[in-house]
């Protein structure tokens, strides 16, 4: 069977049975949020006066709603700060709200920082700003079981945050991370593509379109240079829904396309995935459109989106010769918390 054809008919499998799994999911119900706050409270319990002191904000500091993913230093308590036992306890922070499989790779995008490093200091030039140690994580507010907090971690390709409002998930997004390169191409790791799934899943899809559905599917022969909705970017940088509509797909289609979904949301621990994916469903897959732009061979910059009603993937390559991945994901209605945390302040706190 032709591969493709084959990753469609196993992901319909998944979308079929998943379908199920999710709609059995209240988006509003309760979630296991305590062992969040108990890893966060036992990772600020490690920390000297001074650490702690950098590793926390109240919610209301304006640092809350900022995010980015270039090189740099940024607000919070940085990894290479801690001892072991404190690095540990940062990552059981990381562990308690992402999946086993997300806490993997965002631990890999952070680790291709090494190659970086290696490929940059070569000749002797100066590449300390490549280290995994760069990376920070700042909480902001007090984490407790049924309290409201949030948890950020920030460098260079990783930008996650988990928001808590009285016990429950708030939001989840901003959610960014990249790969650079996109494909290690020597020394030991040659062939590491951390972000591989986000790429051959959509070109699964690409080769199962016909050409009526690629017509449409295709909005750009041009990839654009990064993502539409970075740092400081409004929902409505993207305009309207362009592609081709989730109800033009077939079931084969639409099976990948829904795997395509899952590998972004299976970022989260399960049950915050779980409820992620339910919104979507219950928000109306009709809605959905997939936009591709820019080369279909490999190799040539390209670019594709998952654009909803209240929320949209997107994915670039275009940056060193199409080496060098960008994604994001982003809630219209929930980033940062969204209007619950808003309201959260303005009642308990006297503003933002």
């Amino acid at each position: 069977m032709h591969a493709p054809l084959a990753v469609g008919i196993t992901a319909l499998i998944a979308f079929s049975s998943g379908l199920a799994l999710w709609s059995d999911q209240d988006p509003g119900a309760p979630h296991d949020t305590a062992r969040v706050a108990r890893a966060t409270s036992a990772f600020l319990a490690s920390l000297s006066p001074a650490l702690r002191q950098q590793a926390c904000r109240p919610l209301t500091d304006e640092e809350r709603t900022k995010w980015h993913f270039v090189p740099g230093r940024y607000a919070g308590v940085e990894l290479g700060a801690l001892d072991d036992e404190q690095r540990e306890l940062a990552h059981g922070v990381l562990q308690s709200f992402l999946s086993a499989a997300g806490h993997a790779k965002t631990k890999a995008v952070m680790d291709l920082e090494n190659v970086l490093h290696e490929l940059e200091s070569r000749g002797g030039r100066d590449a300390s700003h490549r280290s995994v140690d760069r990376y920070a994580l700042l909480v902001f507010g007090e984490p407790s079981d049924d309290g409201t907090y949030a948890v950020r971690l920030q460098g260079h390709h990783v930008s996650l945050q988990f928001v808590v409002h009285d016990g429950h998930v708030a939001g989840q997004t901003p959610q960014f991370l990249g790969s650079n390169p996109h494909e290690v191409r020597s020394g030991e790791q040659r062939g590491l593509r951390v972000l591989g799934a986000e790429e051959d899943l959509a070109r699964a899809l690409m080769l199962l379109l016909d050409e009526r559905q690629l017509q449409q599917a295709v909005i750009s022969e041009t990839a654009p240079r990064d993502v539409m909705l970075g740092p400081g970017k409004p929902p409505s940088a993207l305009g309207p829904r362009r592609g081709l509509p989730w109800q033009q797909l077939s079931e084969v289609q639409r099976g990948v396309l829904w795997r395509l979904i899952e590998e972004y949301a299976t970022l989260w621990h399960g049950d915050f995935a779980a409820a992620e994916l339910a919104r979507i469903q219950n928000g109306g897959l009709d809605e959905l459109c997939f936009a591709w732009a820019g080369g279909r061979e490999r190799g040539e910059g390209h670019y594709y989106r998952i654009h909803g009603n209240d929320f949209a993937i997107e994915y670039d390559n275009t940056q060193n010769d199409a080496n060098h991945v960008h994604t994001v994901w982003r809630d219209f209605e929930r980033d940062h918390g969204g209007d619950l945390l808003l309201r959260h302040l303005q009642e308990h706190h006297g503003g933002r």
